[in-house]
C-alpha cells in the first residue's frame, strides 16, 4: 500500500544532525502513514552504516557526488510512491506533529500544491520560513535603496521571511527546510531544476507549481526547529553561488535575452554593496564577473 507521505532528507556530511532529525520524526509523527528516504550526496560520512544499525526501515539512496540540494532531492522524488513528499533539512527537529498537521491541511485544500510550517531558532524565535519572489522592479528598488518610497512593494520585500504573526497565509514559496509537495503538482510542474546548486531552487520550483494552478501556504500550526548554523555551510563564502542562483531565478521567472544585461548590472551592484559588510564578497564579485556567461538555456 502506498504511503500518505514520503519524508525526504538529503545528507551531506551531517550524519549526527540527520540522526537527530530522524529521531524527532519518529518521536513526534503520529496518525499518518509515512516512510523516510535519506539521500547521501557523496559525503562518505558513515551515514549508510548508521541507518542500517539504528533505522533499518529507512530507504537509503546513494549519490556518488554532491550536485546540490535540488539534485539530491530529485533522486528520491523520482522514485517515491506517496501522495505527498515532505522535504526536511537534516538540521531540523520537529517540535510537534508537524507532518500530520501539514498532511491534514493538504488533504483539506486540494488546490494547495505546497505548504510548510513555522521555523524557529533555538531561542524559540521565528526565523525565515517562506519568501516572495521579487520582480525586476523590486530588485531595482532594493539595489538602490529606493523601496522605502514605495510602501506596498517595501512591505512585500520586508514581509518575505518570518511568520511572526503566526498567520495562515498564501506565499510565493516555502523554504526548502520543511517543504511539503503534492505529487500531483510535481507531475504537472516537474522536479527541481538541477542547474541550481544552492539557493533559490525551491523558489523556482514553486514558481512553476503556482503557474500550474496551485496555491502555496505557510501553516503556523506546524512547528519546526531549524538549527541554522549547525550544518557546514559557509554562507558568505558561497556568495557567488547565491548571485548565480539569483541570476538564474530571475532569468527563468521574469527574464528574456533582451534584459539579461539589466539583471547582471543589478546583481553586480548588489555584490559591490555587499563588499562593505562582507569581505568574502570581494572575491565573489570577481568570480561573478569572470563567470557571468552562465548557461541558462
Amino acid at each position: 500500500m502506498a504511503k500518505d507521505i514520503s519524508i525526504i532528507l538529503v545528507n551531506y556530511k551531517t550524519k549526527d544532525l540527520a540522526k537527530q532529525c530522524i529521531e524527532s520524526i519518529y518521536e513526534k509523527t503520529h496518525d499518518v502513514n509515512f516512510d523516510i528516504y535519506v539521500v547521501d550526496n557523496g559525503s562518505d560520512d558513515g551515514i549508510e552504516e548508521l541507518l542500517k544499525q539504528e533505522f533499518p526501515g529507512i530507504k537509503f539512496l546513494q549519490s556518488n557526488e554532491n550536485k546540490g540540494f535540488g539534485a539530491g532531492n530529485n533522486i528520491a522524488l523520482r522514485v517515491f510512491d506517496a501522495k505527498y513528499a515532505f522535504l526536511l533539512n537534516t538540521d531540523t527537529i520537529l517540535i510537534n506533529n508537524a507532518v500530520k498537521i501539514l498532511f491534514d491541511f493538504m488533504e483539506a485544500n486540494p488546490k494547495t500544491g505546497a505548504c510548510g510550517g513555522n521555523l524557529y531558532d533555538e531561542q524559540g524565535q521565528n526565523i525565515h520560513s517562506y519568501g516572495n519572489i521579487f520582480d525586476l522592479t523590486d530588485l531595482f528598488l532594493k539595489t538602490f535603496n529606493l523601496r522605502y518610497f514605495f510602501p506596498k512593494r517595501h512591505r512585500k520585500m520586508k514581509d518575505g521571511g518570518c511568520n511572526s504573526k503566526n498567520e495562515l497565509k498564501s506565499v510565493d514559496f516555502i523554504t526548502g527546510a520543511d517543504l511539503m509537495l503534492r505529487k500531483e503538482a510535481l507531475d504537472k510542474a516537474g522536479l527541481f531544476d538541477e542547474r541550481f546548486f544552492m539557493y533559490s531552487e525551491e523558489a523556482e520550483l514553486q514558481y512553476r507549481i503556482k503557474k500550474s494552478g496551485y496555491d502555496i501556504f505557510i501553516n503556523p500550526e506546524a512547528k519546526i526547529l531549524h538549527l541554522h548554523n549547525k550544518s557546514p555551510k559557509k554562507r558568505e563564502k558561497m556568495y557567488f553561488e547565491f548571485l548565480k542562483s539569483k541570476y538564474l531565478l530571475f532569468r527563468l521567472c521574469y527574464g528574456s535575452k533582451s534584459n539579461l544585461w539589466f539583471i547582471k548590472m543589478l546583481l553586480y551592484i548588489s555584490c559591490i554593496n555587499k563588499i562593505f559588510s562582507h569581505r568574502e564578497a570581494i572575491c565573489s564579485l570577481f568570480d561573478f564577473i569572470r563567470k557571468d556567461k552562465i548557461e541558462v538555456n
